[in-house]
């Protein structure tokens, strides 16, 4: 089976060959008729000049006789401008011989245009694209880097590839025919094929060297001829070292990764796709060849090396594809590593984490040689644009702390942080471009943090100063020292001020919401008398300093710290209290210092405490608390709303006012919404088993939100999207809950109790949606496309709500249609839907004048006449006969 699909990739390749070569037979046909072309052309030209030169002679205009490169000249400059020759040619005389010149000289500008169309152009050839590269010498400016092109390089030498993959075959072939036939013996076989490869190899740099002799104007042969030879000698050595156990596994190992840097070494040479071949050998390697000893440290040890050979390529050539190769290969041994690791193998696993990031990023921002040194801030937006260096660095920190949660043992997570916190700090302070690394080594340290074991007892009261509590509180002073010892050397680098006030504020605040109810009652004192001292350090501070944004900075860590003492001290709903008040004040200190703090600062402390005060409401923990004895949605929600106006009305950022309408107006409808559902019915709805009346809650605050959201569309330019998908998020949700309410479990079909009297809950399931509707086209929030749609929904909610409110009050709350009708409540519905439709004829008459929507609106209201007179003689006079029903 084996040896009849080996036959039949040599016969595919074979038929390729032959197809690609009858392909090319017709251009080697055309290129031949352009030579004969270019010969006459050729021969064309030397008699023109020649007859050029003799005419010039005769016509004696006091010139010497030109050089045969002068007249090329001339010539050359009519080739540019034909025109020239032809308007030059028609104004002689007709039968002159300067008239049959110059049209010979027009015919030969024709001629020699069409010869420098299809002339080749002087061209470097680069041979990593293995395309030409025209010489600009006008774009100084930009410099683009070459890029591999595999489908050019295929199609500008699909001979020579194939040529090249042939002969790698035909060694693979002839090593496979020798053995199947025993014409030599294996040892004989083995070299034989090695010489082959070898040569193959050898070849190509003898070819490369030698380019004038053979005139040879790409590096496309050596190229072919160089990985044909690789190709072999990768079989050869598989072979020898798996069929006929000629050598061990480590030597095959070496061996193979010999192999793997020689084709490095050829790709500087000879082209890309060496490099590729060598990079994707080399890290196959391992899985063709092993040893069985699940030696780690000799598994990372050889990833390394390939690895720091194929990014020094990638570097020396400038392909961005040979690093993400590289890195690809790189990340799946790290992660075969670690699933074969124990805890032996710390100390490797850390030690390839911290060369990962030196080679993946650090080398190309700061040099092979950490020599780089970069101290220019930048701006947020620079620094978290997506780059193939913050994925350098964010897998391996995801790796390591994958091996630490798979490894768990406490002094490794403590060297983990050690020495990871000192690279990514150290690397911070070489280059601003990696200001955003010490906020990435908090992250490291909390999510390492969760995996150490907390204590089994807390009878012992110095429990907060060890594991994981003592963790925490030397990460905070650690981060703090640095965020202030890098704003003292770079005052302009503004992201330490952030990282200053971030990291007390996780690092304690999260401890503090992960710890148990037992462990806070002794934890909550030392906390907070850190978090006091820190605050104190901080104010004392800010009367020092005289730069604005380290005293605001310094004010702002001060009340954050206490504001967190006081979090910890109240219940679950102070946080976003808390929150509220930083934004506060924040802005209160931009205002009264003149100190711009960034607005997406704001946006993001805006964005937590709207999506705490919305999601807040439907988690169970929240479900019954109280502030005083008071449900807290009734005291947060308003003091919120009072904070969020005081912090718009000084904060200087005009951007920022939209946004804290916004949120004013969204905090409002909340408002609305939790206490009417908490008031009327007693508690939130919860979404998994909605009750009917929870649902009329949900559709109409639903239903006002989303109007409010279309408001405030109409004022906003930069959040306008965000406002109507948010919108129409809602007015979906409404839908779907009306599908429920309005036709699935109408009160007129299903027994549902909406309430005795006029005042009931069909004014909320109907008659508000109705007038909110009505809204949106009053307030054009709706586009005139929707008019149609909106006033249907409208028609159907009103005539809901009349008939329910009938039907309620002549049956004691209960709508069913199955119970009987009276005839005072038959009547009742033709008298009030006749006042309605009079009072609607009468309005479109005296308020639209000839409008289109008086028309619209006249006719609903006589349409709506004709119905309720039809009703009454059918069905309400239905009982009577003769002249009364005439009467009637």
């Amino acid at each position: 089976m084996e040896e009849e699909i080996l036959e039949f990739v040599f016969y595919l390749f074979i038929f390729a060959g032959a197809v690609v070569a009858f392909m090319d037979r017709s251009k080697i046909s055309k290129l031949i008729d352009n030579n004969a072309k270019l010969d006459k052309i050729i021969n064309f030209q030397a008699a023109q000049i020649e007859k050029l030169k003799r005419r010039l002679q005769e016509l004696n205009l006091g010139e010497q006789p030109a050089s045969k490169e002068e007249l090329i000249n001339k010539l050359k400059t009519q080739i540019i401008q034909p025109d020239s020759a032809s308007t030059a040619a028609e104004n002689l005389e007709p039968e002159s011989p300067d008239r049959q010149v110059a049209y010979q000289a027009k015919e030969y500008a024709a001629i020699s245009d069409i010869q420098i169309a299809n002339e080749p152009s002087v061209e470097k050839i680069n041979p990593w694209i293995n395309k030409p590269v025209t010489d600009a010498p006008n774009k100084t400016d930009t410099v683009e880097s070459p890029s591999f092109n595999l489908d050019t390089l295929l199609k500008g030498n699909a001979l020579l590839w194939l040529g090249a993959i042939v002969l790698g075959l035909g060694g693979i072939f002839l090593a496979k025919y020798s053995i199947d036939a025993g014409l030599l013996p294996p040892i004989v076989r083995v070299i034989a094929g090695a010489i082959f490869g070898i040569g193959l190899v050898v070849g190509a740099e003898y070819l490369n060297r030698n380019k004038e002799r053979f005139n040879i104007n790409s590096p496309t042969i050596s190229a072919a001829l160089a990985s044909g030879g690789i190709i072999n000698c990768f079989a050869i050595t598989l072979i020898s070292f798996d069929f006929y156990h000629f050598i061990s596994a480590n030597v095959a190992f070496v061996l193979l990764a010999i192999i793997t840097l020689a084709s490095t070494y050829l790709a500087l040479r000879f082209g890309a796709i060496l490099a590729a071949i060598g990079i994707v050998g080399a890290y196959v390697v391992p899985v063709l060849v092993s040893t069985g000893s699940n030696n780690i440290f000799a598994l990372l040890l050889y990833v390394a090396f390939v690895s720091l050979s194929a990014v020094w390529v990638a570097d020396e050539v400038k392909q961005k594809w040979l690093w993400w190769q590289s890195f690809i290969g790189h990340t799946f041994w790290f992660i075969t590593a670690i699933t074969m690791s124990n805890g032996a193998d710390f100390a490797v696993l850390i030690s390839f984490t911290v060369f990962t990031i030196y080679l993946y990023v650090l080398t190309g921002v700061i040099g092979w040689k950490l020599q780089g040194v970069t101290s220019e801030p930048f701006s947020l937006k620079q620094l978290i644009m997506p780059r193939r260096e913050q994925l350098g660095v964010l897998v391996p920190l995801l790796l390591a702390a994958a091996a630490l949660a798979l490894l768990s043992y406490e002094s490794h997570i403590w060297w983990a942080n050690i020495i990871v916190t000192t690279v990514l700090f150290a690397a911070a302070t070489r280059h601003s471009a990696l200001d955003s690394w010490p906020f990435l080594a908090l992250a490291f340290g909390l999510s390492t943090y969760l995996l150490l074991p907390n204590p089994i007892s807390y009878d012992d009261n110095f429990f907060p100063f060890n594991g994981g509590y003592l963790f925490i509180q030397i990460a905070a002073l650690v981060g703090m020292l640095f965020s202030v010892y890098m704003i003292k050397r770079f005052p302009d680098r503004v992201s330490y001020l952030l990282l200053l006030v971030v990291t007390p504020l996780t690092l304690f605040g999260i401890s503090y919401i992960l710890s148990t109810n037992e462990a806070a009652a002794y934890l909550y004192p030392v906390w907070a008398t850190e978090l006091l001292l820190i605050g104190a350090a901080s104010s004392f501070y800010a009367t020092k300093v005289t730069l604005a944004e380290q005293k605001v900075t310094l004010l702002v860590l001060a009340n954050t710290t206490l504001a967190l003492c006081f979090t910890m001290l109240l219940n679950a709903s102070a946080f976003t209290l808390v929150l509220a008040i930083q934004v506060a004040s924040m802005s209160y200190l931009s205002w009264k210092y003149k100190v711009k703090i960034p607005d997406w600062l704001f946006k993001a402390a805006l964005i937590v405490v709207v999506s705490r005060l919305t999601f807040a409401p439907w988690l169970a923990e929240y479900k019954d608390e109280l502030i005083f004895s008071v449900h807290w949605t009734l005291i947060v929600y308003p003091l919120i709303l009072a904070i969020v106006w005081f912090a718009s009305k000084y904060n200087p950022s005009k951007t920022l006012k939209l946004w804290f309408s916004g949120i004013l107006l969204h905090i409002t409808a909340l408002l609305i919404t939790t206490e009417t559902s908490y008031q009327l019915i007693g508690d939130y709805p919860n979404f998994l088993d909605l009750s009917f009346k929870e649902a009329i809650l949900l559709a109409f605050n639903w239903l006002a939100l989303a109007g409010v959201y279309l408001w405030r569309k109409q004022l906003s330019s930069s959040m306008a999207k965000i406002y109507h998908w948010a919108a129409m998020v809602l007015i979906v949700g409404t839908l779907f809950m009306h599908l429920d309410i309005s036709l699935i479990s109408n009160p007129f079909f299903q027994s549902q109790a909406t309430g005795d009297g006029i005042v009931n809950w069909l004014i909320l399931m109907w008659a508000i949606p109705a007038l909110i509707l009505c809204a949106f086209i009053k307030f054009k929030l709706v586009s005139k496309e929707q008019y149609k749609a909106v006033l249907s929904f409208i028609g159907i909610l009103t005539f809901l709500f009349i008939n329910g409110e009938i039907r309620s009050v002549f049956n004691n709350g209960l709508l069913l249609w199955i119970s009987p009708i009276q005839h005072a409540e038959l009547y009742t519905y033709s008298v009030v839907w006749l006042l309605i439709a009079t009072f609607t004829i009468f309005f479109a008459q005296h308020s639209f004048n000839q409008s289109k929507d008086a028309t619209q609106l006249r006719n609903a209201g006589f349409g709506c006449l004709a119905l309720v007179i039809l009703k009454v003689f059918i069905v309400d006079m239905s009982s009577l006969d003769g002249l009364y029903r005439a009467i009637s």
